[in-house]
C-alpha cells in the first residue's frame, strides 16, 4: 500500500511539471511551504519546549501547549482579541462543529475561528501539533488552501484563526462516484470504509455527496473545503512524507 502510495504521487508530480496538472493541482513546495511561514514562530517555540515525541495525551499537557501558543501570538503580535472578531466579517449564523464562521464580501474571504481540539477522537491529533494541522491540508488541497492568521481565545480557551478562498454557493456538489474517483486516482487514497478514504499517514472523511463540503466548478475541478483529517502518524511526519514529492 505505501509502495503504491508513493508511486502515485510521483507520476502525479511528474505530470505536473511536464505540464499536464491533470485535475489535481499540488503546489510546488516553495508555494506549499510559505504558508507554513505563519507559524514559523509558533513552530520555534515549541521545539524550544521540548514537546518532541509526547503523544496526544494528558489535558495538563493540552493546556501548556495552548498557553505557549497564546503567548506566542501576543509577543509577535498574532494575538487577535474577540472583541476584533467582527473585523473579519459578517458571521454566519450556524457556526459549524469545529469553528465560528466570518464572510468577507469584498475579499471573498472566508475566516474560521477553529477550537484545534474539537473532534479530536476522530482526528487522533497530538497536542503538539495542532499548530500544523492545516499544513496537510494545504498539500492535499491547494485551491481551498488555509492561511494562519493568528491565535483568540474564547472563553479562555484556544482558538486559531484562519482564512480560506470563498468558494462559490453556485457550484454543484459532485457524485459519491466523481468524489471516489478522485480520492482515489489523483490522490492516491483507497476507499477504506463507508466514511474513510486514506494511506499509511492520513485517512479523511465529512467527503460524501450528501455533505456541504466538496463542490465541483463547471470544469470538473473539485474543491475539498473542510474534510476531517484523522493522523495515523505524528503530523511533523506526515508533512515529510509529503514534502519528499513537492521539490
Amino acid at each position: 500500500m505505501l509502495k503504491y502510495g508513493r508511486e502515485i504521487i510521483k507520476y502525479l508530480f511528474k505530470k505536473w511539471t511536464a505540464g499536464d496538472r491533470l485535475c489535481h493541482e499540488y503546489l510546488p513546495r516553495v508555494q506549499a511551504d510559505s504558508h507554513r511561514s505563519d507559524i514559523r514562530v509558533f513552530e520555534a517555540r515549541l521545539s524550544a519546549q521540548r514537546y518532541g515525541d509526547n503523544v496526544q495525551g494528558t489535558s495538563d499537557l493540552a493546556e501548556e501547549i495552548c498557553m505557549c501558543l497564546i503567548a506566542t501570538a501576543k509577543e509577535n503580535n498574532l494575538f487577535v482579541p474577540k472583541e476584533r472578531w467582527d473585523d473579519f466579517g459578517d458571521r454566519k449564523s450556524l457556526p459549524s462543529g469545529e469553528s465560528i464562521v466570518y464572510y468577507d464580501a469584498d475579499n471573498k474571504i472566508v475566516t474560521k475561528i477553529k477550537n484545534p481540539f474539537a473532534k479530536a477522537s476522530i482526528k487522533n491529533i497530538r497536542p503538539c501539533d495542532i499548530i500544523l494541522e492545516h499544513i496537510v491540508h494545504n498539500i492535499l488541497f491547494p485551491n481551498t488552501q488555509y492561511t494562519c492568521k493568528g491565535i483568540t481565545q474564547d472563553l479562555l480557551e484556544i482558538r486559531i484563526i484562519y482564512s480560506q478562498p470563498y468558494i462559490s454557493q453556485n457550484f454543484a456538489p459532485p457524485t459519491q462516484k466523481q468524489i471516489d474517483k478522485y480520492l482515489i486516482e489523483s490522490i492516491g487514497f483507497t476507499k477504506e470504509d463507508a466514511y474513510f478514504y486514506g494511506n499509511d499517514y492520513i485517512a479523511i472523511t465529512d467527503v460524501s455527496e450528501d455533505s456541504d463540503n466538496v463542490l465541483i466548478d463547471t470544469k470538473g475541478k473539485m474543491y475539498f473545503i473542510d474534510p476531517i483529517i484523522r493522523f495515523k502518524k505524528p503530523i511533523p511526519e506526515v508533512i515529510d512524507y509529503y514534502y519528499q514529492f513537492l521539490k
